[in-house]
């Protein structure tokens, strides 16, 4: 009597699953006693969670099948970093991925006794007497990819392993930043060779070309027995000007500088280049989620518009008999006070306006505000165009603070 394994997911590339994707197991069993499995969920060997399945529709015994869809258990796993501080160097982001496995017991019935059995063991999560299993090198990380992203979607091309290799940010390949402003890239890198030194390249140029200094922070974790350890192949690197700031790189006379991430053998990313512009104390910073599971940043350098939101709920006090002029009769039960934001970018291109679209599909974003990170709800955005043939010009972002202000009762 035997489970069989008939689809689990592929080694070949990690699984999103912040969006709709399914991540499917399915398996059959031979037992002409069994009733149910129990599938048991592991993430780096700690159990998650166990579930109960029953055999698929119209499956039953000795040819029943079974179907668990794992997303959303994995999904309560996985988190995202926003970081609040700039960092001086690089970050593995362990909260974004997440290595898992399963194990599958079979739940059956004694013909004997009429009682149900099972090798599940609710207080073992190492247990090695499961039905079936497969091993603990499945990786899951917290993103997602668009419908039309699905169908042309190759997650080779964001392996690090030559200069056309891609960031998990769709930012333009050149880009304006203001002084004080952190900035990230997210970069993935896996089944690799050891020792290769692989290293962030920051190159600074002054106003006339000129090359100014040549910086490197290396990616130490990439170097010793990377073996595909999964938990260091999904990292976060530096490349805001507050970030460079904070590694001690020099942007005396700096009007721009590229980054990219090389190693012994050459270049192994595409290279990203950043143009250092004036500050704006009307600029409006907003940081979000993008749908690799990494922060972009954009400023928008346009017009800001506010409006107030005032909301109350009232109930009518009693009185009494007799009452003195100033007591109160409608009284406000609750009271809350929110601010709705129009932000107004200046002329965009058609790079920035495919990338920027990423915002309002994944709406897990932020306002800063003097340092302060504010978390906000993006109600909708426009993207405004001079005639129907040409692409946007303009992008226009309306959105409130995810935290109202809550009034006194009155």
């Amino acid at each position: 009597m035997a489970i069989t394994l008939t689809s689990i997911p592929s080694l070949s590339y990690p699984h999103a699953v912040m969006g709709k994707d399914k991540i499917v197991t399915k398996w059959s069993s031979n037992n002409a006693d069994i009733v149910s499995c129990i599938i048991e969920v592991l993430v780096s060997t700690v159990r998650i969670g166990a579930f109960s399945v029953q055999p698929d529709k119209g499956t039953s015994g000795a040819t029943s099948t079974y179907t668990f869809v794992l997303d959303e258990t994995l999904q309560t796993q996985l988190d995202f970093k926003l970081y609040t501080t700039a960092l001086s160097t690089y970050d593995l982001d362990t909260d974004s991925l997440k290595q898992f496995s399963v194990k599958i017991y079979e739940v059956t019935l004694n013909p004997s006794t009429l009682l149900l059995e099972t090798e599940y063991d609710p207080d073992d999560a190492s247990n090695p007497d499961s039905d079936a299993a497969f091993a603990q090198n499945r990786v899951v990380y917290n993103a997602t990819i668009d419908t039309l992203g699905k169908t042309t979607f190759d997650v080779t091309d964001y392996q690090l392993t030559a200069n056309t290799k891609k960031f998990l940010n769709d930012t333009p390949t050149a880009k304006n930043i203001e002084l004080l402003q952190s900035e990230y890239l997210g970069a993935l890198y896996y089944n690799g060779t050891p020792s290769l030194s692989f290293k962030i390249e920051y190159l600074t140029y002054d106003a006339s070309d000129a090359l100014l200094n040549t910086d490197y922070i290396n990616i130490t974790d990439w170097d010793s027995a990377f073996g595909g350890v999964w938990n260091k192949a999904y990292i976060t690197i530096p490349v805001g000007t507050s970030n460079l700031i904070a590694a001690g790189i020099s942007l005396t006379n700096v009007a721009y500088y590229t980054v990219r991430i090389i190693n012994s053998t050459g270049d192994v990313s595409e290279l990203k280049r950043y143009n250092i512009v004036d500050t704006c104390t009307h600029d409006v910073r907003i940081h979000w989620q993008n749908k690799y599971g990494k922060r972009d940043s954009y400023t928008f350098k346009g017009n800001k518009q506010e409006s107030l939101d005032h909301e109350a709920s009232t109930f009518m006090k009693a009185k009494g008999l007799t009452y003195s002029s100033d007591a109160r009769g409608i009284s406000v039960m609750q009271n809350t006070l929110n601010s709705t934001f129009t932000a107004y970018s200046k002329s965009i291109g058609r790079d920035e306006y495919h990338w920027l679209s990423d915002m309002l599909i994944n709406k897990r974003a932020w306002v800063e505000i003097d340092g302060s990170y504010l978390p906000i709800i993006i109600e909708d955005g426009t993207f405004f165009k001079t005639d129907e043939r040409d692409m946007p010009i303009q992008f226009v972002l309306n959105y409130s603070f995810a935290n109202p202000t809550k009034g006194l009762r009155g």
